[in-house]
């Protein structure tokens, strides 16, 4: 059976842990075909991404700096998809991806590196079977975050995070074949989960 990849994006605050978790329970208890269901995300902990995560800690410009985390968090997917996701979706598990390409377009984007260029250094990735972008107002995913133990980071400005927001919407115009389902993420964590369930099952991306 070949692998699933499934990545589930979104700004910051948008659930998306919630809706992993769940993800990984349903498709577990869906058949005992998919045994071996994959949880990633990016940035990793691996060597680009422990420089990413540390760059994120500082709460300077969210405009700043915008190249270097393009390189970084280009290189670090290079490494994520070389050592991890596909060698696991050439032995048939579901990968359930926390980011992937699609929110360096989003990200990148709003830092100022015009869209062409972002887009281009993602070619050569793959594309995700489905991708399930969480959708809310920044200020009401920024009211999330804000009660977050570990506190805030470097993109978690409101005006930035609004114009990650319109990016993401336009992922589906820039990627017309790709299966990318909007989910209202701004409404209870019952609702969501509904929503994200119908999108699975409509995708038909899980044969069984």
């Amino acid at each position: 059976m070949a692998g699933v990849f499934i990545v589930v994006e979104g700004i910051d605050g948008a659930g998306k842990g919630f809706v992993m978790m769940k993800l990984q329970e349903h498709i577990t208890e869906r058949s005992k075909k998919y045994d071996h269901v994959l949880l990633t995300r990016e940035p990793t902990h691996e060597k680009h991404g422990a420089k990413l995560r540390e760059l994120l800690k500082k709460h300077d410009d969210p405009y700043s700096s915008n190249h270097e985390f393009l390189d970084l968090f280009t290189s670090d997917r290079r490494d994520h998809l070389r050592h991890h996701i596909e060698p696991c979706l050439a032995k048939g598990y579901v990968v359930l991806c926390d980011r992937f390409k699609y929110s360096t377009i989003a990200f990148q984007q709003a830092q100022g590196i015009p869209l062409a260029e972002v887009i281009k250094s993602q070619e050569g990735f793959k594309a995700a079977d489905l991708t399930i972008l969480l959708d809310l107002p920044a200020n009401t995913a920024l009211e999330r975050v804000a009660n977050r133990a570990e506190g805030t980071e470097k993109f978690e400005k409101l005006d930035f995070q609004e114009k990650v927001r319109q990016n993401y919407l336009m992922l589906s115009r820039m990627f017309p074949n790709e299966k990318i389902a909007v989910i209202d993420a701004s409404t209870d964590k019952e609702n969501v989960w509904t929503q994200v369930k119908t999108a699975l099952e409509e995708s038909k991306v899980l044969p069984y």
